[in-house]
Order: C-alpha cells, then sequence, then structure tokens
C-alpha cells in the first residue's frame, strides 16, 4: 500500500498524533484529501470558482492538520500508486471486510516500525472512507489498537436510503457535511 507522511520534526513523534487519511470510492487514492483538502499544500482556487484546466499552481494550504497532528494519506490497494502484486487477486481487497483488513495491517505496521504506539491515534475518511472508519475501528479495536478519534467526511453511513426506488429519506437527509 502506497502512503504519504508528514511528519514534524521535532523529535516527540512518539507522543505527537497522528492521523490515518483515506478517500472512498470507488477506486480513488487520498489524492483528494491530500491536495484538496487538509495536506500541507493544496491546489490553488478561488474560493467556490471552477478550477480552471491544468497546469495547476499550489499554495500552502491553512486548513492543513500538519499543525496539530502528523499526517498520513493512504492509497487504498488498486488505487493511487497502490497496486496488487504477486499473486494477489482484486477479491483479496475488494469488499468491505477484505478493505479493512488491509487497512488495519497497514496501519499496525506503520505504528509498530515508526513507533507511535503511545501517539494519539485518529481515523479520517472521506465518502466511502467514512464506512471504512466503522469497520476499521472495530478491526483495529479486535487487534488491540485503541483509537482516540474519528473524523468523518462527506459520510455515507447507510447505503440502503439511495439503493432502494421510492424512497425519499435519503433526500431528506442529504446535507452537506
Amino acid at each position: 500500500m502506497f502512503y504519504v507522511a508528514y511528519t514534524a520534526g521535532d523529535g516527540k513523534a512518539a507522543n505527537r498524533p497522528v492521523t490515518f487519511l483515506f478517500n472512498g470510492g470507488p477506486g480513488s487514492s487520498s489524492m483528494w484529501l491530500h491536495m484538496g483538502s487538509v495536506g500541507p499544500v493544496r491546489v490553488a482556487n478561488q474560493g467556490d470558482q471552477p478550477i480552471p484546466p491544468p497546469p495547476y499552481s499550489t499554495v500552502a494550504n491553512e486548513y492543513s492538520l500538519l499543525d496539530k497532528s502528523d499526517l498520513v494519506f493512504i492509497d487504498a490497494p488498486g488505487t493511487g500508486y497502490s497496486q496488487l502484486v504477486g499473486e494477489a487477486k482484486g477479491k483479496d481487497f475488494y469488499g468491505v471486510d477484505q478493505d479493512a483488513e488491509a487497512f488495519a495491517k497497514f496501519i499496525t505496521r506503520y505504528v509498530g516500525d515508526n513507533h507511535r504506539w503511545n501517539s494519539p491515534k485518529f481515523l479520517f475518511g472521506e465518502s466511502y472512507g467514512t464506512t471504512r472508519s466503522a469497520v476499521l475501528a472495530r478491526q483495529l479495536q479486535d487487534e488491540g489498537m485503541e483509537l482516540n478519534g474519528i473524523v468523518l467526511m462527506s459520510s455515507i453511513l447507510d447505503f440502503s436510503v439511495w439503493a432502494n426506488t421510492g424512497v425519499d429519506h435519503g433526500y431528506i437527509v442529504n446535507l452537506p457535511t
């Protein structure tokens, strides 16, 4: 699994918060959160105006979370730079439980390799990443890792309201988040 991590260089990483960020899908890498939302730089835009065609320029992101937490942007298997290799098949990763297991393995390894067990740990999911966060939190907890919080952006936790023809509930509760 491919990731990009931004960490503070103050030598106190063991106690500094770390946030694991990921987009949803289908097939979406973490690039949208990385370059369009909370990374240390973002694509320059004019507020709510459409972004013109490339080439794009970047600016320092005044809304980045890096001043509060180290940031680890994760690309799900088969998205962005995360690729299936060797004998891996899509069915090994493309399912609710398989997806959560892959992310749990990645996060556990990252925490261990980087000596972050004492760091406050957060999940930050966008779109399907909010559903992933709910399943992933349980998976991590079952494996002995406690989280300090979860951020759900553009959440969708109940897909049934969109799947049933004639059900207006989805339109009633579809508020920007």
